[in-house]
């Protein structure tokens, strides 16, 4: 997976690096089947210029969609684990629907008898 990070108002930081490379690690474990070279991660970390808020954006482009997930937080940390929480959810729904799970769940809904 290719991957680039982006600090907008903020200084880069070592312990969010660390971090980074963890919750990457888990989205590359979901992502075996696709090539290395095809998967691009944006990360894009922001604080906001009046308050204390921030921002952490995520964009993934895979071969057949891009999946964004944007949250915020009261710090970095908040906002990076929410929005990868969310990353998390999005890519697993996608698998499902690359492996067509959705419509043996609604068969098997049909299926069941009535009581």
């Amino acid at each position: 997976m290719i991957y680039n990070v982006f600090y907008k108002n903020l200084e880069p930081m070592p312990q969010v690096e660390t971090q980074l490379e963890k919750k990457i690690g888990k989205i590359e474990d979901l992502l075996p089947t696709f090539d290395d070279d095809t998967v691009k991660l944006d990360v894009t970390f922001e604080k906001h210029a009046r308050r204390e808020e921030y921002y952490t954006t995520l964009t993934l482009v895979l071969p057949r969609k891009t999946l964004r997930a944007k949250e915020k937080g009261f710090d970095t940390f908040n906002a990076m684990n929410l929005a990868f929480n969310g990353m998390l959810r999005e890519v697993k729904k996608f698998k499902d629907i690359l492996k067509r799970e959705h419509t043996y769940k609604m068969r098997r809904a049909e299926k069941k008898p009535r009581k």
